[in-house]
């Protein structure tokens, strides 16, 4: 009997043990896991920026603007951060097209996350989340957004600017952002490493806004009689989601999207790129589709062939002769997506400063099945940097 109960308290003493280390083990867990989340919070380097949705990363901070009456107001904008702390390695910041948000990457984003990078999107004003308020409350901000290309470039520069992004970064883009991407990295190219264009609107007016007269007209009416606007919101909701076939979460995000793309400078964007061709140091991927519902194959070539090759040694296997004065990898259903990876890799990796690929068999939207790809190759881009 003495003995039993001295195997029982041997157990029990033995239970008790292993309870308090078990429990032990669960705090250090849950410190590491406050760690984390308080380093993923720890912005004080930038008092202005607060944390939004601490699950999804994402961050708010004030951005001032000015109306087209000249009256300075503040929007909220809600970008998403990777690695709040900073990376050795650089960052991409990631700009949506019209209508889109940071989710637009989200194939892209945990694979450069993967590779050290860190990754920013942004959501630009007016469609639907930059504001951190209410809808009624975001509605009334995206009034005064005019959704020119400075407007859009100084919005973007005021998030680089709060992060405190002065080197290494790279500006990735879909879309109607792309030409955002192109002013800010000519505006930027102190700090630009690279950028990587997917599915650019191209110098001419494509399929999607035309014709552009009409959608300047409606951009007049949404600013003009603003009574109006329950009825054009229905009308421009369905023609996104039915015609365009691009989703929307509100017909005023649609405004938005009609604004961006009246305001855009196709034709001017040649004397930018023309600034990227004289800077040896700034890396470029053009990704376009070739059946690209909402952008023509040939608007894309006629855009990409502004792309000058810089440097004498900057050769790839394979180049059409229709194309001989840039770099073209065309990509095939006989081909191999990871044998193209690998070539754009070793090219950027040679010293290549600007390569386009087509995608010929793609819709508009490569950056969602192509993100392996578009991945790699923006990680080719820093990793050419870290090695001259």
């Amino acid at each position: 009997m003495l003995r039993s109960l001295s195997s029982i308290r041997l157990i029990s003493n033995s239970a008790r043990m292993e309870l308090q280390e078990a429990v032990g083990q669960a705090d250090f867990a849950c410190g590491a896991v406050m760690k984390i989340k308080n380093k993923c919070l720890d912005l004080s380097s930038s008092p202005y920026v607060r944390p939004f949705d601490v699950d999804q990363r994402l961050f708010t901070t004030p951005v001032e603007l000015t109306a087209k009456s000249g009256e300075k107001f503040n929007i909220d904008a809600v970008f998403q951060d990777t690695l709040p702390g900073g990376s050795t390695r650089g960052t991409v910041v990631a700009m949506h097209g019209s209508p889109g948000s940071h989710k637009d990457f989200k194939y892209i984003t945990p694979i450069l996350e993967e590779k050290g990078l860190r990754v920013v999107g942004v959501n630009f004003g007016g469609f639907g989340i930059s504001s951190a308020r209410k809808y009624s409350e975001c509605l009334s901000d995206s009034r005064h957004l005019r959704q020119t290309n400075v407007e859009r470039s100084e919005f973007v520069e005021s998030i680089l600017g709060r992060l405190n992004l002065n080197e290494n970064v790279l500006f990735l883009a879909h879309s109607r952002g792309c030409e955002t991407a192109l002013r800010l990295s000519v505006r930027n190219q102190d700090k630009c490493i690279g950028m990587a264009l997917i599915n650019p609107a191209g110098f001419s007016v494509h399929r999607a806004i035309r014709p552009l007269a009409g959608v300047k007209m409606i951009r007049r009416c949404i600013e003009q009689y603003p009574r109006f606007h329950p009825v054009m919101e229905k009308f421009a909701f369905h023609f996104y989601q039915r015609v365009l076939r691009l989703r929307l979460s509100h017909g005023r995000v649609a405004f938005a999207a009609i604004k961006s793309m009246s305001m855009s400078d196709l034709w001017r964007q040649k004397e930018l790129v023309e600034e990227i061709n004289k800077n040896d140091r700034i890396r470029s991927l053009i990704c376009y589709s070739g059946k690209d519902h909402l952008i023509e194959a040939s608007i894309s070539r006629e855009f990409t062939a502004a792309f000058e090759k810089r440097l004498p040694l900057n050769l790839l296997i394979y180049m059409p002769l229709r194309v001989e004065k840039f770099p073209l990898q065309t990509l095939r259903k006989n081909d191999s997506e990871e044998e193209l990876t690998d070539q754009i890799v070793n090219a950027f990796a040679d010293h290549q400063q600007r390569i386009t690929v087509e995608f010929s068999d793609d819709n508009h939207f490569a950056q969602k099945k192509r993100a392996k790809l578009i991945a790699a190759s923006v990680d080719s881009m820093f990793t050419a940097v870290e090695n001259s």
